[in-house]
């Protein structure tokens, strides 16, 4: 976990030099998230999972605080429940960043015991 301080300077730089902050659609890096249902089949939504982490990799790629907002978000996002976690950041989709959180815990709960 950052400390209050660590937390306050990440934002900080991602208010100042983040891609996203001053983009001409900021709604990109909010795109609707692939749902399964209906008569879909599990090929189409893998596609369109793709196309999403696909967009998501492109929207963040020339950042120059990429890795910030990514440990940014995991931070704040690491108790959240997985319906929670939405959005683009640090380049990844909010699957990505949810299996990203569920291997942090339990590296730490290796560590503990």
């Amino acid at each position: 976990m950052l400390t209050p301080t660590e937390a306050a300077d990440l934002r900080w730089l991602l208010i100042w030099f983040g891609d996203c902050v001053d983009a001409p659609d900021p709604d990109a890096w909010h795109p609707d998230e692939p749902r399964k249902g209906g008569a879909e089949s599990q090929e189409a939504y893998e596609t369109r999972k793709a196309a999403y982490e696909y967009v998501a990799a492109d929207l963040c790629a020339e950042c120059p605080v990429k890795t910030e907002c990514l440990t940014l978000a995991l931070d704040e996002e690491v108790d959240l429940p997985r319906s929670w976690i939405h959005g683009v950041r640090g380049g990844l989709a909010p699957w990505q960043r949810y299996q990203k959180l569920r291997t942090i815990r339990r590296h730490a709960r290796q560590e503990v015991a």
